[in-house]
């Protein structure tokens, strides 16, 4: 009994999951403006990620091991690294649009627009 809600469960999340993705795309047919204020914010976050791996190092030291004991490559090291710094880089840009919209735009100007 349990095997079927459990399919009955991973069904209605991919149902879910290809509504989430549909519903945008159907919505934007045809119309390039909202092609690109969906594209933009991807584009952005994927400069963000490759300029991160890019300048992120490729050095393995003897601690960096998988969980078999073997050392990861340098690329795998590379592409954490990346993944690391590109996190760091989002995580202050949320902190500073967060004290922006939250302090200083209600500080300057009251909360008006």
């Amino acid at each position: 009994m349990t095997d079927i809600g459990l399919i009955i469960t991973y069904l209605l999340i991919g149902a879910a999951i290809i509504a989430c993705i549909a519903s945008p795309i159907i919505q934007m047919k045809n119309d390039f403006n909202k092609i690109k204020k969906m594209l933009l914010p991807i584009a952005g976050l994927m400069s963000v990620i490759i300029l991160a791996i890019i300048i992120s190092s490729n050095e393995v030291l003897p601690e960096y091991t998988n969980n078999q004991g073997e050392l990861i490559s340098a690329s795998s090291s590379k592409i954490i690294g990346g993944c690391l710094i590109s996190f760091y880089i989002l995580s202050i840009a949320i902190i500073c649009s967060i004290i922006y919209t939250e302090f200083l735009y209600k500080y300057f100007q009251n909360g008006k627009k």
